[in-house]
């Protein structure tokens, strides 16, 4: 039960990072699915941390830690630029935003697949 409180705030955490750099990709992302991709993103992660048994209790964290590097890390697209939570405009612009973008690509992916083998594993169970 404790962990499925934790995946709250860590979904929480995450979301309020993406909107400190809200462009164009997240509104299209959440208004253009009516909020079926937020939820897909994750639902599983929130169920998965109420319902698991100890044993998944590492991979709840390498998703946590997964997704809240993703979402601090990812770049988002705006009028003038990208946009990323831990950088400011004109360092998101620059060499080292495109290399911590790649970063959040590449931890955005381990999450999604992270999140498979959690979902494939709790339907095993």
């Amino acid at each position: 039960m404790i962990m499925g409180w934790v995946q709250l705030v860590v979904v929480t955490l995450a979301a309020l990072a993406r909107w400190t750099s809200a462009g164009w990709f997240l509104l299209i992302g959440v208004l253009g699915t009516l909020g079926l991709a937020p939820l897909i993103l994750f639902g599983p992660l929130i169920f998965a941390g109420f319902c698991a048994p100890h044993t998944e209790w590492p991979l709840l964290v390498l998703a946590d830690v997964l997704l809240l590097t993703t979402a601090l890390t990812l770049a988002d697209g705006g009028d003038n630029g990208m946009l990323i939570p831990i950088l400011d405009d004109r360092t998101a612009n620059s060499p080292t935003g495109a290399l911590v973008h790649r970063i959040g690509t590449l931890t955005g992916a381990a999450y999604l697949l992270t999140l498979i083998t959690l979902v494939t594993w709790m339907l095993a169970a």
